[in-house]
């Protein structure tokens, strides 16, 4: 597989309904997909969703200098078997010249055309397949109100889903949990999503006022930039015995390396788009599971079918994950998704194509890297 040509599309993609949580509101999404073509004519696709609360990175910059820049070094490579792709990416991973949501946008789309250019074993790359079935969790925005949880605890419970993540950090936490709960009839576990905007004591009031409830975990309770987050998490644990789950504090595996070291946390986040890639977020996912970490998984609010299909390959060969929150959120969320994945393909990793009304609609900015 030699690389020929590389396409940026910047797209702004409406929202059928806004989303909100403490740090950010949406009624879009601006997302950046990565459209690799090799010289025999497969065409692979990868997604940025790059969020700066997150990896520090924007799609302004990386649309107008990290993108090309890195596609620059892409142009004429050649990779003959899956043995020197894998080696190629694991280099730029320890090299780390590359921030994680920009180079995961880009392995995605070299993933996806050696896919379709050869035969790609995906269980070398992710793992052996999952034999049982892996549950769904949906997830409920901030600017969700209390009056309207029973119907969203039944459209999820219609959709089948097995857990709840419930975005907190207002003024109605403590209302809008027990409404959800009443509604879910105590019977289905709920996880906390505070994105990083709970202060301490608040955050151990909030977890006493609901210990009754079946509160699975918290995840991201403090800002990733605090100075004392290790001493605040331990003391919220001891103070609750609630699993907290790290989130923007984890992007790479370096900052698995260093939280596995300090042991705050509980649990993982796994998201593909905020990791790396598919090889980044397989060898954080076994670096947890050697250590005793629990797993969860999710989607970026807004991602297309790129990024979906990737989480749901991570999925599909992640045993110990018990699902990935938002598949399938596209349905509900996007007016249109740009992309349709041929689901049934027989390949590895099935083929892609554009929706060209969705391009004509939302395509902002295009740059053509020969």
């Amino acid at each position: 597989m030699r690389i020929e040509r590389i396409t940026l599309l910047r797209l702004r993609i409406p929202f059928s309904t806004g989303f909100a949580h403490a740090v950010a509101r949406r009624t879009c999404s601006d997302t950046l997909l990565v459209v690799l073509r090799t010289a025999a004519g497969a065409q692979g696709f990868g997604e940025i969703l790059a969020r700066d609360y997150v990896t520090g990175e924007s799609n302004d910059r990386i649309f107008a200098d990290s993108g090309p820049a890195l596609g620059a070094e892409l142009l004429g490579r050649r990779f003959d078997d899956q043995a020197a792709l894998a080696a190629f990416i694991e280099g730029c991973l320890r090299e780390g010249r590359w921030q994680p949501a920009l180079f995961g946008g880009f392995e995605l789309a070299l993933w996806h055309a050696f896919a379709l250019s050869a035969d790609l074993d995906l269980a070398a790359l992710l793992g052996p397949q999952r034999r049982d079935a892996a549950g769904k969790c949906a997830t409920i925005g901030l600017d969700c109100p209390a009056g309207q949880l029973r119907h969203r605890a039944r459209l999820a419970k219609l959709g089948g889903a097995t857990a709840i993540k419930l975005k907190v950090g207002g003024d109605c936490d403590l209302e809008r949990l027990q409404a959800l709960n009443e509604a879910l009839q105590g019977n289905m576990p709920i996880r906390l999503d505070a994105n990083g905007s709970l202060q301490l004591q608040a955050c151990i009031d909030l977890l006493k006022d609901c210990a009754q409830l079946p509160i699975a975990s918290i995840e991201q309770p403090f800002a990733k930039g605090d100075a004392d987050l290790a001493a605040k998490l331990k003391h919220l644990y001891a103070q609750t015995a609630v699993p907290i789950v790290a989130d923007e504090s984890l992007c790479s595996i370096a900052d698995a390396e260093q939280l596995l070291g300090s042991g705050v946390y509980q649990a993982f986040n796994l998201r593909i788009g905020k990791h790396g890639g598919l090889l980044a977020t397989a060898k954080i996912r076994d670096m947890a599971r050697a250590a005793g970490i629990g797993l969860v998984a999710g989607t970026l609010v807004g991602e297309s079918g790129v990024l979906n299909q990737a989480a749901q390959l991570l999925l599909r060969h992640s045993p110990a994950l018990p699902y990935v929150e938002g598949l399938g959120q596209n349905r509900t969320l996007l007016q249109m998704d740009p992309v349709k994945v041929e689901t049934h393909s027989t390949a590895s990793m099935p083929p892609i194509t554009l929706r060209q009304r969705a391009l004509m609609d939302y395509v902002s900015a295009r740059k053509e890297l020969r």
